[in-house]
């Protein structure tokens, strides 16, 4: 880790001494008092129901029952998300259709600085499993954070920066978990302890998982039949049952020291994160049983290498605020990250490629007094990335990303019932390297007006028009070489001859409609993106490396989609309630002129679940249907639609604050595959399980 650029921060903040955004109360009903969290994200403190863009906050008891064993599955049954499943641990968040490089996964509002948007098979660093609440934002969140946040953004806040005095000198939790399909066990502890201005936090977790259980077979039906053939012919075993080189170990956790003033905050933390996990459907034959591959066959096919990952990353994260009088601006915000992250792929026991990531993200904010009805921020943000990749799957070159962005954000009240929102960023970006050849350096721009407004008491209708602009990525322009995780042979524009790619151009509208009528809650959302020169990842009919060849292009397209929600109150009084939640949600993705459907976009989905509460015993029964995926593009097999059925129940005790829930999942053992997953036709999700957790609050 380059400590040069932590003292530096340190440096740069030295003067920052703060004051705590508003924090999350526990409540007895999230559903009803969700709207009243101050989001994180936001440069000021609005809560969900006063923000133009779709969001939605997950924490308590329903963050609880959706851990999972990474950020993607925890998240993939949202409505408008899905993942990259890339097996239990390498599964990234799919926002309306759009996942890798054009969703941000943040922590505390900074990126993650891992290598896990290069590829679905590495895994993110940044786990729900402490996290005291997830924030998510639907649609470009590019204004505030970036052009690679295209799709829209994940942020997991936990506990580690203390912003105000603590109510008591010692608080924490225990969590406790396991899980039957996947072998899992997890454990995690967290405190906060100190008096008077300084406070210190602690937090540590740690999983296992086995090899997970699926109900049949590892490849799906259309893929058998396809390959049913060249099957006889070569007697090969198929696995049944379980998926191979599937189990992990992960284990992280920080300690973190704040100086709590009258006017602000400063804290700083140290983190590490540790994984061990194997890639299914990921497998090396050794250099010699290539070169005598056609005459023992056989005798070496027993002999593949399973690849495994070491993945190891250190951080240190700082993050200041400080009221300000006399003076325009009322507040300052800081935040920074520094980052040393290596991720090594074995082959056996031999070191295949080696990942390499030394990172850095910074954001300061400026808050000014309302100014003639205006209320706002402006900032800037400073991120660096030097990657390098060496060994067999160094399919980009090392590289060093330097981006720095200007932005503000404004809000206009022109009454009660009616806000006017808008925001914009200029975003600077060079990328530079002694084997790339061609570097880049460009400017990408972005703006957005939104308004929320209320014409009715119990009617809000919020609206956002964002129009920005992308980067290309260092995969898309340099990418030259045997992506081994996919299958796939990748080559970039520039690794091409085509040069650098255009910026990609994008125009989206969102317009939701909100309603609480008592008894009843319900949002629609509908949503229009269109992308001008949107880069794809497109097959072609060379091999190379006994690998499909997939180029770098770029198309315009079209994503339109619907997310809708409802929850109804059958019977609420002091001692017990009862209540019906439904939601649905589908989006499409074309190529406006050939009319060819993008590739891994989710089927239209609707679920419905009954939640029922007596005293403080819950039951919830849901249900999911997932629609066949039939609109696929080219070379890209179909999916089957499914039927995800859960059921669970949850105790939550007075003294001590004790909350324990067992919960099954997946019912009916049906075969699940995610259409997002570059994995989908060789490795289900799990099958039947059944989970069991424990929080205990002290």
């Amino acid at each position: 880790m380059r400590y040069s650029d932590a003292i530096a921060l340190a440096v740069a903040t030295a003067m920052i001494v703060p004051s705590a955004n508003a924090q999350v109360q526990d409540d007895e009903d999230s559903h009803h008092e969700i709207d009243q969290i101050i989001v994180t994200v936001a440069p000021l403190s609005r809560t969900v129901e006063e923000l133009a863009q779709p969001t939605t906050i997950l924490r308590g008891e329903e963050l609880a029952q959706k851990q999972s064993t990474s950020i993607g599955e925890m998240l993939s049954q949202e409505p408008g998300l899905s993942s990259t499943y890339f097996g239990p641990v390498s599964s990234r968040p799919v926002i309306r259709g759009q996942y890798g490089e054009r969703v941000r996964v943040l922590s505390n509002g900074l990126d993650s600085l891992d290598a896990s948007a290069l590829s679905e098979d590495h895994q993110t660093t940044v786990d729900g499993l402490l996290a005291d609440r997830v924030e998510i934002i639907r649609g470009p969140a590019t204004l505030l954070y970036g052009s690679a946040a295209a799709g829209g953004l994940v942020n997991v806040v936990d506990t580690r920066f203390i912003e105000q005095e603590l109510d008591k000198p010692f608080s924490g939790g225990v969590a406790l978990g396991a899980d039957t399909a996947m072998g899992k066990r997890d454990a995690a502890v967290r405190s906060q302890f100190g008096s008077g201005p300084l406070a210190f936090s602690f937090d540590y977790f740690t999983r296992s998982t086995d090899n997970i259980e699926i109900p049949g077979f590892a490849e799906s039906a259309i893929l058998r039949a396809l390959e049913e053939e060249e099957r006889h012919e070569e007697e090969e075993e198929e696995e049944y049952g379980t998926v191979e080189n599937t189990d992990s170990e992960t284990s992280g956790g920080a300690f973190g020291l704040s100086y709590v003033g009258d006017r602000g905050f400063f804290g700083v933390s140290f983190s590490r994160f540790n994984s061990k996990y194997g890639i299914p459907g990921h497998h090396h034959h050794h250099e010699e049983d290539h070169e005598e591959h056609a005459e023992h066959e056989e005798e070496h096919h027993g002999e593949e290498e399973s690849v495994r990952v070491d993945l190891e990353q250190r951080r240190v994260d700082l993050k200041g605020a400080l009221d300000l009088t006399g003076s325009v601006f009322n507040r300052i915000q800081f935040r920074g990250a520094v980052n040393d992250y290596t991720h090594t792929e074995l082959e056996g026991d031999e070191i295949g490629t080696v990942f390499d990531v030394q990172g850095m993200d910074s954001r300061l904010e400026l808050r000014h007094m309302e100014l003639g009805g205006f209320e706002g921020a402006i900032g800037m943000q400073y991120k660096r990335v030097e990657f390098a990749a060496v060994g067999d799957e160094a399919f980009v070159p090392g590289s060093d990303t330097k981006r720095v962005s200007l932005f503000m954000f404004e809000e206009y009240r022109l009454n009660d019932n009616l806000v006017l929102q808008g925001s914009a960023r200029l975003e600077g970006q060079s990328i530079e390297g002694a084997s790339l050849g061609q570097l880049y350096d460009d400017n990408a721009f972005g703006a957005s007006v939104g308004a929320v407004w209320r014409p009715a008491q119990d009617i809000r209708i919020s609206t956002s028009l964002a129009m920005t602009e992308r980067h290309p990525s260092t995969a898309e322009l340099y990418a030259d070489g045997p992506h081994i995780a996919a299958q796939r042979y990748e080559r970039g524009s520039v690794a091409l001859g085509d040069g650098i790619l255009d910026l990609e151009e994008s125009t989206n509208l969102d317009l939701s409609v909100h309603g609480d009528m008592g008894s009843i809650e319900w949002s629609v959302t509908g949503f229009v993106n269109s992308v001008d020169s949107y880069i794809l990842l497109q097959p072609t009919e060379l091999e190379l490396d006994e690998m499909q060849v997939y180029d770098y292009g770029q198309a315009d397209v079209q994503f339109t989609g619907i997310e809708a929600e409802a929850l109804v109150e059958l019977w609420d009084s002091s001692a017990s309630h009862l209540h019906l939640s439904v939601f649905t949600d589908l989006v499409n993705a074309e190529e406006d002129t050939s009319g060819a459907y993008l590739p891994r976009i989710p089927p239209a989905r609707f679920g419905l679940g009954l939640h029922g509460g007596w005293n403080r015993l819950n039951a919830s029964l849901d249900a999911t249907f997932a629609a066949d995926q039939d609109d696929v593009a080219e070379n890209e097999l179909a999916t089957d639609g499914y039927t995800l059925l859960n059921l669970s129940l949850s105790y939550t005790f007075a003294d001590p604050d004790v909350y324990v829930f067992i919960r099954g999942s997946n019912l009916l053992d049906e075969e699940i595959r995610q259409h997002t997953s570059p994995l989908k036709d060789i490795v289900p999700l799990p099958g039947r399980s059944l989970q069991a957790g424990l929080r205990f609050e002290f």
